[in-house]
């Protein structure tokens, strides 16, 4: 079969089972909505004819069984109960399941028998029995029960082969109570990158980060480290209740298993985006008038006509603006692409809890850079499971405190600025400051000294830090934080940043500010003695000159005021360890070049040599070696072919 063929199918396929899970839960709020039960049967019968088209027997199987079910509910033959919906939901998770193995081109160890019989009872009218095992229940019991072993590829240990690094085979054990396994699977992943190349990981890592395994999980990876380092890096994150380094002698013979659980896959990443014709013939026309521009440039050139270079100049100018944003539009996608999941997710995680829950979702239409959209999808399901788990208290307790007995849960995306805003707001309970206070001293996470310093508006940095809870601790408080230090840092590393505001007792707002596309941006370009810096132009606020003598001290901290505001400043010079070049400054104007940037409510002066002005610039990511370097969020190439770092003025405050 062409790869093209089965691309297409699996895009179309999971395009059809998003309608249908979306439209299911319009259904089990409104079951006579018949449109949407309709729209459902629609897509089934098309994902059935599709399926059985390319000869994936498994997925056109169900599909019809499904279909027969849906036809006997479209015809008011049957009426729709919670044991069908339970069962439909089941089903189109081992749907997605069946796909997901069609994708990696896998053969499908999912029995389907029992998951079809009890479709077949529900036609037939005789419902599950309470003693059979649902479809759900099914699913978790084949796939736990049958560990999938994975072979490294010829592909994989020609990689190892040519890198000529150490190779592991690293099994990771979660302690029993880990709240947050993929937080520590990524912290994981992350310590390990800093010293080399992980080569695989099982189950994969898509299904690592959205925490669908048990407390087990391997790694191949490649290292120049021993295996003692490697032992050490692992030994400083929490909740690791066992960690196995051994050594791969023969790749070729290397094989890892481990069982892989049964729970649905919410959000999926972006494999295949559908552009318009007319935006592609846009590029087109485009591309033509560069190429046209281009060998005028050259012909002036040739015959040194100069007289007429800076009207092409100008046009070449004017084109490539164009064309850098038409290609930048290609590459935004709605946030709905994400949060069209987010009605079952919350449906879900609200039953599991036996709470109810009431979903808002505004600004979806929204448009935001594909690899932003893929990066944040999970970390919204943190913060979402949160709110449910922790947030939002049960009917009975929100009657008992006079609310209405359905919690609220709401997603708000706007847009600002080159600016993403995505908000995270419920009206449950809150979260109780000196509590969250009491648990991070009890942990030793910071000093009595250093809690003089705190108000309410820090209690982000304490629910964020590493560690800061149990599950049991966090529902104590009102919970918060589980996994919030790896959602902020996730954040901070897409140029963006996480805000938290709370009221005891009336609900909390998660705040993530993101940029509109991470691939070309605006910046400010200043210099710092002999260096050259971006400053991205969204977190600027402005730029200003200022007298030596206007700086103070506050403590041990360099300050300016500026319209009755207190600013604190930072020499970059001096922060980013830059030598002194020894020019002479402008004794026509001593005064010193100060950057204001913003991050949340709060401002920040950047001392500089000087401001050079705005300019468009190309994001290139860093090298390992140098990611985590505090204040660099990346690297540019300037006209001149001169590399400037791009400053992450978030982690500079």
């Amino acid at each position: 079969m062409e790869d093209s063929y089965r691309e297409l199918f699996i895009s179309e396929s999971q395009e059809y089972l998003n309608i249908i899970g979306k439209s299911l839960v319009v259904i089990e709020e409104n079951p006579s909505d018949l449109p949407a039960l309709n729209e459902v049967f629609r897509c089934m019968h098309t994902l059935k004819g599709m399926s059985a088209t390319m000869g994936f027997d498994k997925l056109a199987q169900l599909s019809h069984q499904m279909e027969d079910l849906l036809d006997e509910l479209r015809s008011q033959r049957r009426r729709m109960t919670t044991e069908i919906m339970d069962a439909l939901f089941a089903s189109v998770d081992i749907l997605e399941r069946l796909l997901e193995d069609i994708k990696l081109k896998r053969e499908s160890t999912i029995d389907i028998l029992v998951c079809m019989q009890d479709l077949k009872k529900l036609v037939d009218g005789k419902g599950v029995s309470r003693e059979e095992k649902t479809p759900e229940a099914q699913e978790k019991k084949d796939i736990s029960s049958q560990p999938q072993t994975t072979d490294l590829t010829e592909q994989e240990i020609k990689k190892v082969r040519d890198l000529k690094f150490n190779a592991f085979n690293i099994k990771i054990k979660l302690v029993k109570d880990c709240v947050m396994k993929e937080a520590r699977a990524f912290l994981v992943l992350t310590s390990l990158r800093r010293n080399g190349e992980v080569i695989k990981t099982i189950p994969d890592e898509d299904n690592l980060k959205g925490g669908k395994f048990d407390l087990e999980f391997s790694v191949i990876f490649a290292t120049r480290e021993n295996r003692d380092t490697v032992m050490q890096d692992l030994a400083v994150i929490s909740d690791l209740e066992n960690v196995s380094v051994v050594p791969i002698e023969t790749l070729d013979k290397t094989k890892a298993s481990i069982s892989a659980p049964a729970a649905p896959t919410y959000i999926k990443k972006i494999q295949n985006m559908r552009i318009s014709v007319e935006r592609l013939d846009k590029i087109m026309n485009l591309m033509g008038e560069l190429t046209i521009a281009k060998i005028r440039l050259v012909q002036i050139v040739q015959s040194s006509q100069f007289d007429s270079l800076e009207e092409v100049t100008f046009s070449v100018d004017h084109l490539t603006a164009a064309l850098q944003d038409e290609i930048i539009q290609t590459r935004l996608l709605p946030v709905a692409y994400v949060l069209d999941a987010f009605p079952r997710v919350v449906r879900d995680l609200a039953k599991k809890q036996n709470k109810d829950v009431e979903l808002e979702i505004v600004g979806s239409e929204i448009e935001l850079d594909r690899v932003v959209l893929d990066e944040i999808g999970d970390l919204l399901v943190h913060l979402v499971r949160n709110a449910i788990d922790h947030g939002l208290e049960s009917s009975q307790d929100r009657k008992a405190k006079g609310k209405k007995p359905q919690g609220n849960l709401a997603i708000k995306i706007s847009r600002q600025k080159g600016q993403i805003f995505i908000e995270v707001v419920d009206n449950g309970r809150g979260v109780d400051f000196n509590a969250v206070k009491k648990v991070a001293l009890s942990k030793g996470l910071i000093t009595e000294e250093e809690t003089k310093g705190l108000d309410e508006k820090r209690v982000l940095d304490l629910i964020a830090l590493p560690g800061f809870s149990t599950a049991k601790e966090v529902t104590d408080i009102s919970g918060r934080g589980v996994g919030l230090d790896v959602v902020k840092s996730k954040i901070e590393a897409l140029g963006g940043r996480l805000e938290f505001e709370t009221e005891l007792g009336v609900g909390s707002r998660f705040i993530l500010t993101l940029p509109l596309t991470l691939a070309i941006i605006k910046a400010m370009l200043v210099k710092v003695e002999n260096e050259i810096f971006a400053v991205p132009l969204m977190n600027i606020r402005e730029t200003i000159k200022i007298e030596e003598t206007e700086i103070r001290f506050l403590q041990s901290f360099e300050v300016i005021r500026v319209r009755d505001e207190v600013i604190p400043i930072i020499r970059l010079q001096k922060e980013m360890d830059i030598p002194l070049s020894g020019e002479i400054k402008n004794r026509f104007d001593p005064r010193l070049s100060l950057v204001i940037v913003e991050y949340g409510k709060k401002a920040l002066g950047l001392v500089v040599s000087q401001v050079i002005g705005e300019q468009d610039i190309v994001v290139k990511p860093l090298g390992s070696f140098v990611k985590r370097t505090k204040g660099i969020a990346g690297a540019t190439i300037l006209g001149d072919g001169k590399v400037a770092l791009i400053l992450d003025t978030m982690s500079l405050k």
